[in-house]
């Protein structure tokens, strides 16, 4: 079977995937992503929403599609944080999710919703993802002495395990890497790229992932494929199908082959680009007047000056990338 149908059911079949059982984001679940940090990266979030909502001038009604919201702990953030657009009345977000587990845990009140899919939406003002490129089912390419072939998962004696398949052509990045490199192929990724421009052309999408251009990816050896489980790493994700989260790095090039992205950088410079940097100092200043009470508003400030560290960490979310396409 091709890998891609085998992470399908791994992670989203409806009795036994990872997401359906147990699955989630959250210090208590299986992995961090940045809105589970701490409400910092909802603030800077909420900063964009109303630049966004500027820019489209104001309009009564400012429709947010946050695609793979997981529990919503993001939409909370934002809506915590109070947006301008939030305050007048405007703002609307829609937190799609296909696993009905993590849907549960969805924020409800007059300016947010959840649902499965976007089928039902009659448009969008902008369009949100973090940390979803990584989580969409996947194949696998592999360079030999002969050109490059498809793996595909084999069983055997009941174990599964990888086999190579048909010739295929070099992904985008990959033409002139040598003979013994493993690529992921996104393909569900660039079939919800396109679907997804074609149900909202012209609507600004936003996209934070880990990920890297494919010679990066490909010097990580294997190391781009990843399953997690309470914060763990390093299962055989063949071994466990639905027990551990499958993910992989983005290949730059492959996104930018299937929709030319309008800017891309990393996120600690999209979040220092966004504010970041104010928001410590106000959490500092905050601190510095009233930490000798240890009241909750002073703490929370406090907290910022960690979550920061965190968010702009080079060696781990601030490399993350922050993929923009504009209006058009």
């Amino acid at each position: 079977m091709a890998v891609s149908d085998y992470v399908e059911a791994a992670l989203y079949d409806p009795e036994d995937g990872f997401y359906s059982v147990a699955g989630r984001a959250g210090r208590r679940g299986d992995f961090l992503t940045s809105p589970e940090v701490g409400p910092l990266f909802g603030a800077v979030m909420a900063r964009v929403i109303d630049g966004e909502w500027i820019a489209a001038g104001r309009p009564e009604e400012f429709r947010v599609v946050e695609y793979g919201a997981g529990p919503g702990t993001l939409c909370r953030a934002v809506l915590t944080a109070e947006p301008g657009c939030s305050r007048a009345g405007s703002l609307e977000w829609v937190m799609v999710e296909v696993s009905a587990a993590q849907r549960v845990g969805h924020p409800t009140g007059p300016n947010c919703r959840s649902a499965a899919d976007d089928s039902e939406l009659d448009g969008a003002s902008f369009l949100l993802a973090n940390e979803l490129f990584d989580n969409l089912p996947f194949d696998i390419v592999a360079h030999r002495d002969d050109g490059w072939v498809e793996r595909r998962v084999a069983l055997d004696d009941d174990v599964f395990t990888l086999v190579d398949g048909e010739a295929v052509d070099a992904p985008a990045g990959a033409e002139a890497l040598p003979p013994g490199t493993e690529l992921p192929v996104h393909t569900h990724l660039v079939a919800w790229l396109a679907s997804t421009r074609a149900r909202f052309p012209g609507v600004p999408l936003l996209v934070f992932d880990y990920g890297a251009t494919a010679p990066e990816v490909a010097e990580r050896g294997t190391g781009w494929l990843r399953a997690f489980r309470s914060h763990g790493s390093g299962s055989d994700w063949l071994a466990t199908p639905g027990l551990y989260d499958i993910t992989t790095d983005v290949v730059l090039e492959q996104v930018d082959a299937a929709l030319p992205i309008s800017h891309v950088e990393t996120q600690s410079e999209f979040l220092r680009r966004h504010g970041i940097d104010d928001l410590v100092k106000e959490g500092k200043q905050v601190w510095a007047g009233s930490g000798h009470i240890a009241d909750l508003a002073a703490v929370k400030a406090r907290s910022r000056i960690g979550e920061a560290e965190s968010l702009l960490d080079p060696a781990g979310m601030g490399r993350f990338l922050a993929m923009y396409w504009g209006a058009g």
